[in-house]
């Protein structure tokens, strides 16, 4: 046989479907991988040294191709979904850049609300280039779609090439999680894409959802686990102080990083968070084991508040998307308000952020106050909300009941992206730190450098106010900065700092925690043992609890997808009615103007929107006389007018009650 005859037998062999479509999901997977390491070489040691995961991913693309066989334009379609793949891979990558976290499948369910910060992570031009690259990309696909030409479909060929795609991933993927190949969870997700591929992991958090269920899930097994709990740690309310939780975005104490030090404009070497340490040094503190680095917030605080370990649930869930959504579940503010307390949650952020509007209802929450309720707020350079309004809020909550109460309050100054400033208030130092990496450095410092007076203000404010008080302040997860283990004098990536406050008599012992034990620490001074979850927490940190992951694992799978037998086999829990904000939004007069109407009323802010007779008018707000202003409308007697609180994405939070024009108005 001549060279020739080999060429057009090789030719024939290529165009053959099913093998166009093993050699492009090949092609497709390596180049994913390329992306996901942003390096050749790392790809290709990840190929020779772990063909097996490699094969995992090549397998899942070849499955999700051979759709296109069944397809008459089977090259166009080819050519959308590998374009689909490639994006996917190009997103995890500026992702991992940006934020540190790789790509989930539940950051697409975000995207509404997080298209309205992307220019603090891209410049104008970025987004511009960014978008008109995308429409070209769209525009591409649809005029060949138009011009390619059917193929002749092959339904045995089409249909044998789907379901061996199919049988093949699944004699891959079945075995190995049965055999413990692949983990039940990735408690760290940028060391499992690396490790396991991008297709695989990707591919687990549009899926793996839930707690998966326990080898020795019964009903005996539950009720062996409520007798120990009972004898260990039984349930009681001694002391009933206040209890806030104040969650610091990208809050770490950066005396903790190696090699760096800071000066001020002085060029006087400083401590940045001077509060902060001597808060340490003080009061009960230690390192902090959060589940996420660089981003995932809500699940920081979904640990904390519910008591639950985010590592049991899916890969990359987002409880406050998932099954937060559709029913309550037990937390802390569901088991306080059966011993008098009123549950506020405060963020100086947007409310439809991570869906907390929602969330928040399902934790047992009474009152939430975001942004839009907010007034005089200060922002960063970068557009975030400072937070040193949040101390206003903070009191607004504790005196708008005669009860105790409990706050958990979500920072937002210390967000990202971190970028150099002309003239910082303090300048990293350091001779191994990349100049870049210093800068960005110097303002996240800068940052924290304004929090930490917020703090010294919060508890000079809540000592002169005189009512017992816990305060517990915690970093979310380390900024995105580019940080490695080997930047920290002490901890890991997964550790930040914590520190319990509090203006009266309580003991607290410096030790380390996962955030998931946090908030069952706090109670343990205050008295406070209640729930399941948080007296097991308790019985650990105290008496010491064999099985303590397995016990724990078996309480949220019994509570949110077993039988519940810990409540009788129902739900005793249901989402509250949810109130925004503490002080009520009241017109008090609306005035015709020349040219539109003005009204005046009670705690508007920069996010009110009038409506008038239920249609939503273009609306101004003046800062220093609190009025709303709207243009071009004429208003007359027996028109009915409420002023909304209405979010950057549209979301309306809450409404005023109606006011009705009559004839004196």
């Amino acid at each position: 046989m001549t060279k020739t005859d080999l060429l057009k037998k090789l030719r024939r062999f290529l165009r053959i479907p099913p093998v166009q479509c093993v050699l492009l999901a090949f092609v497709l997977n390596l180049t994913i991988e390329i992306l996901c390491r942003r390096s050749l070489v790392s790809a290709l040691v990840f190929l020779f040294t772990s063909p097996f995961y490699f094969l995992v991913g090549w397998t899942i693309i070849f499955a999700t191709l051979t759709v296109a066989l069944f397809i008459p334009k089977r090259g166009f379609t080819l050519l959308l979904l590998s374009t689909l793949w490639f994006a996917l891979g190009v997103t995890n990558c500026v992702l991992v850049l940006v934020r540190t976290a790789p790509f989930e499948a539940v950051d697409l369910s975000i995207l509404r609300t997080g298209l309205g910060i992307i220019t603090i992570y891209m410049e104008i031009w970025q987004i511009v280039l960014t978008a008109g690259a995308i429409l070209g990309v769209i525009v591409a696909l649809i005029i060949l779609g138009i011009r390619m030409k059917r193929s002749r479909i092959s339904i045995r060929q089409a249909t044998a090439s789907f379901l061996s795609g199919a049988a093949l991933t699944a004699a891959l993927i079945v075995p190995a999680n049965l055999f413990d190949v692949y983990p039940n969870s990735f408690p760290n997700l940028t060391e499992a894409y690396d490790g396991y591929g991008f297709v695989y992991c990707f591919s687990c958090s549009i899926f793996d959802r839930g707690v998966d269920k326990p080898d020795d899930y019964s009903e005996e097994r539950m009720e062996q686990l409520l007798e120990m709990l009972s004898e260990l740690r039984p349930a009681e309310v001694g002391k009933t102080p206040n209890i806030i939780f104040l969650q610091l975005e990208s809050f770490i104490d950066v005396n903790r990083l190696l090699g760096v030090s800071f000066v001020d404009r002085e060029g006087n070497t400083v401590d940045p968070t001077p509060y902060f340490t001597h808060l340490k040094e003080s009061y009960g503190s230690g390192l902090l084991r959060v589940p996420t680095i660089g981003a995932g917030t809500a699940n920081t605080e979904f640990e904390m508040i519910t008591g639950m370990s985010h590592h049991d649930f899916g890969t990359g869930e987002y409880p406050y998307k998932s099954f937060l959504k559709k029913r309550a579940c037990e937390s802390l503010p569901h088991l306080l308000r059966e011993y008098g307390y009123t549950s506020h949650a405060i963020h100086n952020h947007t409310g439809t952020f991570y869906e907390r509007n929602i969330a928040y209802a399902s934790l047992g929450f009474d009152t939430f106050i975001p942004l839009e309720y907010m007034q005089d707020v200060e922002y960063n350079s970068l557009g975030w909300a400072k937070d040193g309004v949040l101390t206003e809020q903070i009191l607004a909550a504790l005196t708008s009941t005669d009860s105790s109460d409990l706050i958990l309050t979500i920072s937002v100054q210390g967000h990202g992206k971190y970028k150099a400033e002309d003239d910082p208030l303090y300048s990293a130092v350091s001779e191994s730190v990349d100049g870049s990496v210093l800068g960005a450095l110097s303002y996240y410092v800068g940052q924290l450098a304004e929090m930490d007076r917020f703090l010294m203000e919060l508890t000079d404010a809540l000592t002169a106010l005189g009512e017992d008080t816990v305060l517990v302040m915690y970093g979310d997860h380390l900024p995105s900065l580019g940080l490695t283990e080997s930047d920290l004098a002490e901890g890991d990536m997964y550790q930040t700092d914590y520190v319990i406050w509090t203006n009266f008599d309580a003991q607290y012992e410096d030790r380390d925690l996962a955030s998931y034990q946090l908030a069952a620490y706090a109670c343990l001074g205050a008295d406070v043992s209640t729930g399941y979850i948080f007296r097991l927490h308790q019985a650990m940190l105290t008496e010491g609890v064999s099985d303590y992951g397995q016990e724990l694992q078996l309480l949220e799978y019994d509570m949110l997808y077993g039988k519940r037998y810990v409540y009788g086999k129902t739900n005793p829990y249901t989402p509250t009615d949810l109130q925004f904000g503490v002080l009520p939004i009241r017109i008090v007069e609306v005035e015709q103007a020349k040219e539109g109407f003005t009204v005046s009323g009670e705690n508007f802010t920069e996010f009110s929107v009038v409506y008038l007779n239920g249609k939503k008018c273009k609306t101004s707000f003046d800062a220093e006389s609190g009025t709303l202003t709207v243009s071009g409308k004429s208003i007359s007697e027996g028109d009915k007018i409420r002023v909304g609180q209405l979010t950057a994405d549209g979301v309306v939070l809450g409404k005023s009650e109606v006011f009705l024009l009559g004839e004196d108005d």
